[in-house]
């Protein structure tokens, strides 16, 4: 095109004969000519070539003398790089990865999804590298190319590579490259990888000398390609900084605007950098909007808007001006069936197996994953390399286009289902593997679990719902998320009508044991008394023993040993038919507890010893944790102090290296309580500041009994006042609990009320319990020095 206008310079070139003489007998679209028009004066500039509204261009640029030598630069020109001014932030580890490959292999393909700033990484590179390539570095944007048709004809015009009818393009091309040493730099390959990857096959086996960089977000497949996997910017913090490279580029990207960020502004950085997964190109959208929003806008309108999220660029391609075109580009180079797998995917919070892409996809489901992780817009769990997961911002714009074709109650109702057969699983698998294995393989689904649930209430499918519920029910409680369980579980007792009375024991059983969890013992008790007359009569022993075991011990604690002896006389009489087991461990633990409360100590510690034991054998560490610490308290009330802290003391160990943050503050509560009624003040200060660490402060038992320990300590100290409105506060806190304290709580209050009521004159003492009840929590947990 640039020599049919230099023959005619200022003058009128119509469309159609631009046609007829660049693509003489063929077919071409009008998008086609833009294209070229547009590259011709990106580069030669934008006033060298002149629209003429609906007929044609007008070259108007000046006459060169020598057209040959403006058209086809000397072969040792050094290339075009100086064109580009790459600005690579927080990416040193990956500049140096990229860098090291290039120096060793011919090809080396940036492989990343879009937006993720595979350009400017690939650009930073060959910038650095270009001492090393005596011939120079060329860049060839393939990005505004329609169609592989004209991958060719864009190197050459890139290589200044004079149209000759005695040869091909390709030919031209190799016929330039061939003895050079040079760096080739072919940027945005992935609309176009087939016909790229003909001309770069050519160029390994012919140009020998050249090294070549390609990004895309496809691999070519060529045997000699290497790649480089460049995934978006972490957004955990370096310990060297204390800031993660998403927030150092989120930053710069702000701060070169002109504007300067606030203090008190960084937990917005943080909080956006983690919502936008570190993606280069939403980030840097993200510091465009704010500067004139600010943060706090944009954070709020990307929580409802996310695809809408885009600037007002106007020198970069179309689909880098907004998240959604940017999407859309790579959304659109799929075929149907890889674009319904992944708008049915979007379905997934956080990272999915294999069988739950199967579940959720269907037919084809190896095949079209495959393909988009081959396309990265699916990408290898960082975490869990047999999981996968979509970036937020792809799952996003996939939700949009899942619920724009009609298909989300489908993807999201197989999900459920999925969710459902997978717990299911897990109570059987329970009993087979350690706990820290168990736990281990079903975390990475607690999102897709808490999605399930409540897609299965939205829905109104209580079946599902109840389900799920009691499917679920071991893994709330073996992840620490008891509260969560229980809460979903009452919801589904609610609906319980609905389901089988198989179904509804088992419901029933899971909403007992996660009260007993939350230290609702009395919800426990009566949910667990239903659990054993339905597995009565459904003849299921497993189950049977298992509400049993639950029901036994709670009775116990709970001091109704009428209630619980013909529990015991039934869980002894199917404890004996049990094989070695994680439930057999906890029969026997629960009757040796029921023994040593009814003054049978020798047989009661056999009983626990074997249970612990086989707690140990069986892999089941958070059994072993919870029955010591049953154990320990039993000791404890049978006035045994010593032997209660001993057992205390002997899993503090273990737990600190190995236990849940609840577990260890409650083993730590327990051990302060055991030491003040041996008389050691400094023992019990030293537990207590640990415990109250790990404990959560929700205004639950746990919390109460913590400050209990800090009041009778207080009262130990001489603080008596203090210890006197703390006591206020905590008995107004156990009065609107139903359960009450439990023995050993009760137990501790006799003893601060000895010490206060012999310190304190009676009229001050009562006015500063009356005091305390209307302390709020905070004023507390001053009071007890946890604020300190």
């Amino acid at each position: 095109m640039l020599f049919v206008f230099l023959e005619r310079p200022n003058m009128l070139v119509e469309k159609r004969e631009l046609f007829d003489i660049v693509w003489p007998g063929a077919i071409v679209e009008e998008n086609t000519l833009h294209v070229h028009i547009s590259a011709l004066r990106k580069a030669l500039g934008p006033d060298f070539v002149a629209t003429v509204h609906g007929r044609g261009y007008r070259y108007v640029g000046p006459i060169p003398t020598r057209i040959q030598e403006r058209m086809a630069p000397a072969a040792r020109s050094r290339g075009n790089l100086s064109l580009y001014r790459p600005e690579c932030i927080a990416r040193d580890a990956e500049m140096r990865g990229l860098m090291e490959l290039v120096s060793q292999y011919q090809l080396v393909t940036t492989l990343g999804p879009g937006g993720v700033g595979k350009t400017t990484l690939a650009l930073k590179a060959a910038e650095e590298l270009a001492d090393d390539f005596q011939d120079g570095v060329w860049v060839v944007d393939l990005a505004s190319v329609p169609d592989g048709s004209f991958v060719e004809s864009a190197i050459m015009q890139v290589l200044g590579i004079a149209v000759r009818t005695d040869t091909t393009p390709l030919l031209s091309i190799l016929d330039m490259l061939r003895p050079l040493a040079g760096l080739l730099v072919l940027d945005n390959c992935e609309h176009v990888a087939h016909a790229v990857t003909n001309v770069v096959r050519s160029l390994l086996s012919d140009a020998t000398m050249l090294r070549i960089i390609t990004t895309s977000q496809v691999p070519l497949g060529l045997s000699g390609e290497h790649i480089f996997k460049l995934a978006p910017f972490a957004v955990e913090a370096t310990s060297e900084s204390g800031r993660s490279a998403a927030e150092m580029f989120l930053i710069h990207c702000y701060e070169t605007r002109g504007e300067t960020l606030a203090a008190d502004e960084l937990p917005l950085v943080r909080q956006l950098c983690v919502r936008l997964d570190g993606v280069a190109l939403a980030l840097k959208m993200v510091a465009a909007r704010s500067v004139t929003l600010g943060l706090a806008e944009v954070e709020r309108q990307l929580a409802e808007r996310m695809g809408e999220l885009s600037t007002g660029w106007g020198d970069t391609p179309g689909r880098h001006r907004s998240l959604a075109a940017s999407l859309e580009w790579s959304y659109g180079l799929l075929a149907e069936g890889e674009r319904r797998a992944l708008r049915a995917l979007a379905v997934f919070q956080g990272s999915f197996a294999l069988d739950g892409v199967r579940a959720v996809v269907g037919e084809h489901a190896d095949d079209h994953l495959s393909e988009l992780v081959r396309r990265s817009l699916i990408t290898r769990d960082s975490g869990d390399r047999a999981r996968y997961r979509l970036l937020e911002t792809t799952r996003h714009f996939a939700l949009q286009e899942l619920a724009r074709h009609n298909e989300e109650q489908d993807a999201r109702s197989r999900l459920a289902n999925h969710v459902r057969s997978r717990f299911e699983e897990s109570l059987a698998r329970w009993e087979l593997i350690p706990d820290e294995a168990w736990v281990a393989a079903y975390r990475p689904d607690t999102d897709n679990l808490r999605s399930a649930l409540e897609w299965a209430r939205s829905t109104a499918d209580w079946v599902l719902f109840v389900g799920l519920a009691a499917a679920s029910y071991r893994y709330w409680i073996e992840a620490q998320l008891g509260g969560e369980g229980l809460r979903f579980a009452e919801a589904a007792v609610a609906f319980a009508d609905d389901v089988s009375p198989h179904f509804r024991g088992r419901l029933l059983l899971a909403a007992g044991e996660l009260a007993r969890i939350n230290s609702r013992d009395l919800r426990a008790i009566e949910a667990l008394d239903q659990a054993v007359e339905l597995f009565d009569a459904d003849a299921d022993d497993e189950l049977l023993a298992q509400a049993l075991v639950l029901l036994g011990t709670t009775l116990n604690f709970a001091g109704r040993r009428s209630e619980a002896a013909p529990v015991f006389v039934r869980l002894e009489a199917l404890s004996s038919k049990l094989a070695p087991s994680k439930l057999k461990a906890w029969s026997l633990v629960s009757i040796g507890l029921w023994l040593l409360t009814s003054g049978e100590d020798v047989a009661g510690m056999a009983k626990c010893q074997a249970g612990l034991a086989m707690h140990r054998s069986s892999g089941n560490e958070r059994g072993l944790f919870r029955s010591t610490m049953y154990l320990a308290e039993i000791i404890h009330r049978k006035q045994d102090h010593q032997g209660a802290l001993a057992l205390a003391e002997g899993i503090l160990p273990t737990l600190r290296e190995r236990g849940s943050s609840l577990e260890l503050g409650a083993q730590l509560s327990n051990l302060a309580c055991y030491s003040m009624a041996l008389g050691n003040s400094e023992a019990a200060r030293d537990a207590i500041n640990e415990a109250w660490k790990y404990l959560p402060r929700d205004h639950a038992s746990w919390h109460w009994c913590i400050i209990q320990n800090a009041t009778e300590l207080a009262a130990r100290d001489g603080r008596f006042s203090d210890a006197a409105l703390m006591l206020g506060f905590v008995d107004h806190c156990f009065d609107d609990w139903p359960d009450g304290r439990q023995p050993t709580e009760a137990a501790q209050r006799e003893r601060v009320e000895a010490i206060l009521s012999a310190r304190l004159e009676p009229k001050l003492y009562a006015a500063l319990r009356a005091r305390g009840r209307s302390l709020s929590l905070f004023e507390a947990d001053v009071l007890a020095d946890f604020e300190r």
